[in-house]
């Protein structure tokens, strides 16, 4: 089902009803600052069970973790370097994916496949998931809309696809392919795993 919210102001009340069906499990898509995501309740087991079913992902695939700002990341960090604290404040919300150490706070079915205990964050620049986070107030458990080798960004596309197997795709119209770019932040040395959306903005380069 295709679902719409106002592009400016989106409804709370929507916002509301889609924080709790995310709760009980349910999972949706929405357009992010890049390409458009799969997301579920960070804290749900069913729901990220349902997203790692959905794509066929391996279970020790990492999935990312979208949070509101700074703060909520924070708690769930169990090492946030100064430079990247820096950084994350300059350049968020935005289309970066920041890879941290996770501290026994991770929602335990966003880790409980993985191999390590590092955790992809994003905060994302989009008015719908800024606001859904507000009222949320919880992270969310995401990974791209992909299929076929290639991402979904058209809404008609996503419906056919995955109509059938989410509660709702919101739409945000035709997005571009642009995936976000991923910065290691493990260390006091940040380094640039993949160059994306945003990538030009930033003052350093990828090591060799």
């Amino acid at each position: 089902m295709i679902d719409y919210l106002h592009p400016i102001n989106p409804e709370v009340r929507k916002l509301k009803q889609i924080s709790e069906r995310l709760k009980n499990g349910e999972i949706f898509i929405f357009p992010t600052d890049t390409v458009y995501a799969i997301i579920a309740d960070s804290h749900s087991k069913k729901g990220v069970d349902a997203i790692y079913s959905l794509r066929k992902l391996p279970k020790d695939k990492p999935l990312s973790l979208l949070c509101k700002d700074i703060s909520m990341a924070s708690q769930m960090i169990e090492y946030l370097p100064n430079p990247t604290y820096k950084l994350m404040k300059k350049i968020t919300p935005g289309p970066y994916t920041f890879i941290l150490k996770a501290n026994k706070n991770l929602p335990k079915p966003s880790i409980a496949n993985s191999k390590d205990r590092h955790i992809g964050i994003r905060i994302p620049g989009h008015n719908f998931l800024e606001e859904l986070l507000k009222i949320h107030d919880s992270p969310l458990t995401s990974t791209s809309a992909f299929t076929n080798d290639e991402f979904l960004i058209d809404i008609d596309d996503l419906e056919t696809v995955y109509g059938n197997h989410v509660a709702a795709i919101i739409d945000g119209g035709i997005v571009k392919v642009e995936p976000s770019t991923i910065l290691d932040c493990t260390e006091d040395q940040i380094k640039v795993i993949r160059e994306g959306k945003g990538f030009s903005d930033l003052n350093f380069q990828s090591e060799e």
